[in-house]
């Protein structure tokens, strides 16, 4: 097993369309676990080449968007399941933004391109930045990254 580069990570993260497996505080203290379609805004990383936030879209009444206005703390653990498997673990600090519908549009749509490609990113992108949907960016604040785990040294 070997840790990653930030700059193995961040291709990792936007690698194909692997999901991302968003883990949220709900009320009683228990985790919610949740896959979720996510991109990284490139635009947030900061000098030292650490990863951007975090975006995706979700219902503004969806149980990870009322997890996240009562605590906004997340993990999000992305995986490639397939040898020689390797994976990133991110916690970090979650807003729910009330975005301008351009503003969701844009992002609903560069996720959508990533998970169902060119050809209907633009439909789906309408559909998940439609009425009742929120933008959630994460800051990350601590992140675990390995490579080549079944590689036996």
């Amino acid at each position: 097993m070997t840790e990653m580069s930030n700059k193995e990570i961040k291709r990792f993260l936007m690698q194909g369309t692997f999901t991302g497996k968003l883990s949220t505080v709900k009320e009683d203290g228990s985790p919610h676990v949740v896959p979720i379609w996510f991109v990284l805004d490139d635009g947030s990383s900061n000098r030292r080449g650490i990863v951007g936030d975090i975006i995706l879209t979700t219902g503004r009444t969806s149980l990870k968007a009322r997890n996240i206005q009562r605590d906004n703390r997340v993990s999000i653990c992305i995986d490639d399941q397939e040898p020689p498997f390797s994976f990133v673990a991110v916690n970090g600090a979650a807003k729910i933004q009330h975005s301008k519908s351009n503003e969701l549009l844009k992002w609903a749509t560069k996720i959508a391109e990533r998970y169902m490609g060119k050809k209907k990113a633009k439909e789906y992108g309408r559909f998940n930045s439609g009425e009742g949907a929120v933008l959630v960016r994460i800051k990350p604040t601590k992140i675990i990254a390995e490579k080549d785990i079944a590689i036996l040294s």
